[in-house]
């Protein structure tokens, strides 16, 4: 959907393009669908004009006038019964005809609402990880559910209506000119005003709905964020606050909304105000041309023929106005919508993903770092690692500790390959590059405990099984057993079904760490990463935590990030980092490093978690 430029100009009618080509079969039902609305539409003033002179001629007849109707060539000399009957299946097929239409429109809007979002949603979860960075949740949200929901309706309802609007307008002016030509062309004419007026007002509207749209992505996200921190806002008894500023962020949207609704305040004025304009000065123009004619049998043939269809086929001038309108502003919004949901799926990610990739069959061999430069990509200038370069061998548990700031949690980052290094490489089984590798399969052998647990919203086998989606349950709970975790399920009325709650709102600090541990023990992962798994739990809680992850780091490559000394005590090697780059400071056991001199020992003689 993108085009060689790598432009979102036109990024509707683009969408449009390809989805209308990709439904083909849809497109060309609601074609032809549409074709025969507009026929129907037709047929109602032929058929009324028809009836008219049928009972004009009956009457006449039945006063003992007998009309002389040769100069009426398109007259059908049809019975009147024949005719009513016609009229009445013109208009049931026009129903019925128009219930098929909403129904395969409206499939077909979905169709596109649901590609939309699936293709959306493929690039953000395919995004690398800065992408979030400076994004909200309500943000990426709005942007996601609203505006490809805005763009499946429109995308139906815009083309469809103006197409149906024209034909019906193309045939309306036909029929009119055919009725009369005179009053036809000022029909026309006040028409055409009204349509210039309305598109005037749609291109000075476009860029106010634009900016609306941004107000209230901007107070989505906003919400969606206060509402993730309500913890925070009880404990700080900050809710008037937090009312008061939701008024506030919302007066701005207020007021942008404002300018757009003055603008369709005016463009219905023009609909209303051309719709009377057309009625009323068809009935004056009709008097002063055909009642003051030269030759009143002109005027009676009008009057007595012609009239009541004419009026029928202008009134087909009038809907189109209105569709016309609600055109536009679907038009507005599709257009706004459809250029930031192909800003998201042609964003680029960071990450090279290469299309050929090796499936790793197993995790057999060490994890190398090779001259390894990083810096985040929102500060390029601070480089974080600068010609890093160790080798994290099999089997082996290692703990990275240092100041805020010097790479602990980087290391980590770049192994899971949240980011790629800046410069050199990352070698794993026998030295393969971690680039070349397919990602999803080399993520099934790593497992990660970080200090905030991801708890999805959904019951505890859902939980547990996330990334090993064909575990049995029996499986599910003897990997809770393990992390003493059953005993407290057990105890719950759902027990194993219970829902958690958003980000497990229902579980403690503790009881969350739990959940990811016997989340790993199902996984047996190859590689643990533990980026201050215990940070944030009190020494009781920790200690016992901790005995669970010392049981699962046996006989795995693992590696440690932690702040807390009393953690790291067992593992095979240390490595304490320097900020800004510098490098690896010290490295060796425990008990070597906290006897010699250096960052360690000052780490360890502080106590800051000894």
């Amino acid at each position: 959907m993108k085009n060689k430029s790598g432009s979102n100009k036109g990024p509707f009618i683009k969408i449009l393009f390809y989805y209308y080509n990709k439904e083909w079969v849809l497109s060309l039902t609601l074609l032809v669908l549409c074709l025969i609305i507009v026929l129907c539409s037709i047929l109602l003033p032929i058929l009324t004009y028809q009836l008219t002179v049928s009972i004009t001629q009956k009457l006449s007849y039945k006063i003992g006038e007998q009309e002389d109707l040769d100069n009426l060539l398109y007259y059908w000399n049809l019975d009147i019964y024949i005719l009513i009957y016609l009229s009445i299946a013109d208009i049931l097929i026009y129903c019925l005809v128009s219930y098929f239409y909403e129904l395969v429109s409206y499939n077909l809007g979905r169709k596109i609402e649901i590609y939309l979002r699936n293709k959306s949603l493929e690039k953000l979860v395919n995004q690398d990880i800065s992408y979030f960075s400076n994004k909200k949740t309500g943000e990426i949200l709005t942007k996601v559910i609203n505006d490809t929901q805005i763009v499946g309706d429109q995308a139906i309802q815009v083309p469809l209506q103006l197409g149906v609007s024209i034909l019906e307008i193309i045939a309306a002016s036909i029929m009119m000119i055919i009725f009369s030509w005179a009053i036809g062309l000022l029909a026309l004419t006040i028409f055409i005003i009204a349509i210039l007026a309305m598109f005037i007002s749609f291109f000075v509207t476009r860029k106010k709905v634009y900016k609306v749209r941004n107000t209230i992505t901007q107070i989505n996200g906003d919400v969606t964020d206060r509402l993730n921190s309500i913890r925070l806002i009880k404990s700080s008894g900050t809710e008037s606050y937090e009312t008061n500023r939701f008024n506030k962020i919302h007066k701005k949207y207020y007021n942008e909304s404002k300018k757009v609704n003055s603008n369709q305040a005016l463009m219905l004025t023009i609909i209303w105000g051309s719709i009377f304009i057309l009625n009323f000065s068809t009935i004056l123009f009709s008097i002063y041309f055909y009642g003051f004619s030269e030759n009143p049998y002109d005027g009676l043939d009008f009057f007595k023929y012609k009239f009541a269809s004419f009026q029928l086929a202008e009134s087909m001038l009038t809907w189109p106005l209105l569709q016309i309108m609600n055109a536009l502003f679907g038009l507005i919004n599709a257009s706004v919508a459809s250029e930031r949901i192909l800003n998201t799926i042609n964003s680029k990610s960071l990450l090279k993903l290469n299309k050929k990739t090796i499936k790793l069959k197993e995790i057999d061999g060490d994890i190398k770092f090779i001259n390894v430069n990083f810096a985040y990509p929102d500060k390029p200038n601070k480089c974080i690692l600068k010609d890093f370069t160790f080798t994290f061998k099999k089997g082996k548990s290692y703990a990275i500790v240092g100041e805020t700031g010097c790479g602990k949690s980087t290391i980590i980052k770049l192994i899971l390959r949240y980011y790629d290094p800046t410069n050199g490489e990352i070698k794993i089984n026998k030295y393969i590059d971690l680039k070349s590798i397919n990602l999803s399969k080399y993520l099934g052998y790593i497992g990660y405990v970080e200090q905030e647990p991801q708890i999805l919203y959904g019951d505890v086998y859902e939980n547990i099984k996330y990334g090993n989606f064909k575990a049995a349950k029996y499986a599910i709970k003897k990997a809770c057993k393990k992390a003493e975790l059953h005993h407290l399920i057990m105890s719950w009325p759902d027990q194993y079904n219970t829902i958690l709650g958003e980000r497990g709102f229902m579980l403690s600090g503790g009881q969350k760490q739990r959940l990811i541990i016997a989340r790993m023990f199902l996984k047996n992962p190859k590689i643990l990463l533990l980026d201050e798994a215990t940070s944030a739990l009190d020494s009781i809680v920790e200690k016992e935590i901790q005995t669970k992850l010392e049981h699962l780091m046996k006989d795995r490559t693992t590696i440690v990030v932690a702040h807390r000394l009393t953690t790291i005590k067992n593992v095979d090697e240390i490595i304490v980092l320097g900020k800004d780059g510098k490098g690896i400071l010290q490295k060796g056991n425990y008990s070597k490093l906290k006897k010699q001199k250096g960052p360690f020992k000052k780490i360890y003689e502080a106590s800051l978690i000894d």
